[in-house]
């Protein structure tokens, strides 16, 4: 039952970009609508751009129970290996949704709905408000390099991560007044792996998961250390022919290069990471960066940030961990979102 608001408002859901880790927005609309929360505009960027069109075309229950059975087997064979215009084609999972959405036009969803993608050649944001549905999906999930460039009205179209993760101002534009947006790269370099379960570590204030202001103990403890001892000697900086090289290519702590404290191999038990792993790492770094950037210009009203560190982009087939998190991560911002809206 939806719950009373003190004023009417247009509420937007802003579902951002992480592959498979997107499985998350299941959990956080599923958490959202028991709490008698329905927005009326969403939009996406990349797989939130997937989950938010079936979301819109009212096929959340399709979706769950679709995810909830993929293996990695599946995931593997979805993905259609190629050569040509990115390492993956994508073209066999898209084949399963145009079926479910059977032809639908962006204008046909039950609510409206904009997906995010990038124009290749310039970098610009594009969002997509009308058209067909399957066509915009497949552009905002067009990872650079993995799957194949979309042709759409005369440019070539990628991933819309590229360009706004986290698409709150699209949500703005679709005169939303109170904006709920779920981030899904707010932690995701920590490396830790939900295996299997919700992750149980203590989370921030709301408070300080708004502010992001980082705690003080590092510079009180460095207050606090005796300074009898002498200070650290500088590094010896690296040159030729008496001028020095860059300081990105000085060594980071002392001793110069082929000095015992310089490393200039990796650790025999250190293993190269695969070209997929380098990939999917430098994904990762880029989403952060580019999330924050955007989001520090144009915050949401509420941000939603599930705990998604151990989940890789290709991890498809651990849905339902993805899921839980979401449900997690909406139930414990729930206070601050009914205060935004005004609700009793």
């Amino acid at each position: 039952m939806m719950m009373n608001r003190r004023r009417a408002q247009r509420v937007g859901l802003v579902l951002g970009g992480g592959a498979a880790r997107g499985w998350a927005h299941i959990g956080a609309i599923r958490a959202l609508e028991e709490a008698g929360i329905k927005p009326d505009v969403v939009c996406g960027t990349s797989i939130g751009a997937l989950v938010g069109a079936v979301y819109a075309n009212g096929d959340l229950d399709w979706l769950e129970e679709w995810v909830g059975k993929l293996t990695w087997q599946t995931v593997v064979r979805l993905l259609d290996l190629r050569l040509s215009g990115g390492l993956l084609g994508g073209r066999k999972v898209i084949d399963i949704f145009a079926k479910q959405f059977n032809g639908c036009a962006i204008d046909d969803l039950a609510m409206p709905f904009t997906a995010v993608a990038t124009e290749l050649d310039t970098g610009r944001e594009v969002w997509l408000r009308d058209g067909s549905v399957v066509d915009a999906v497949r552009a905002s999930i067009a990872i650079p390099g993995l799957f194949t460039p979309i042709w759409h009205d005369g440019v070539w179209l990628v991933d819309g991560g590229l360009s706004n993760p986290v698409p709150v101002s699209a949500a703005r534009a679709m005169r939303a007044d109170t904006v709920i947006a779920v981030d899904l790269n707010h932690d995701i370099l920590n490396g830790r792996d939900l295996g299997g379960t919700i992750d149980t570590m203590p989370r921030e204030t709301p408070a300080d998961a708004v502010d992001g202001s980082l705690p003080e103990a590092r510079s009180e403890v460095a207050a606090d250390e005796s300074t009898d001892e002498q200070p650290a000697e500088p590094p010896v900086l690296l040159r030729r022919n008496g001028k020095p090289f860059p300081q990105w290519l000085q060594p980071s702590g002392p001793g110069t290069l082929g000095g015992p404290d310089v490393r200039v191999a990796p650790p025999p038990s250190a293993r190269v990471p695969s070209m997929l792993s380098s990939v999917a790492q430098s994904i990762d770094i880029m989403q952060v960066r580019i999330t924050r950037s955007r989001l520090a210009g144009e915050p949401a009203d509420v941000l939603i940030q599930p705990r998604l560190g151990g989940m890789g982009i290709f991890d498809f087939h651990r849905a339902a961990p993805a899921i839980a998190e979401g449900r997690a991560a909406v139930q414990y911002m729930l206070p601050a979102i009914k205060a935004q809206l005004g609700m009793e």
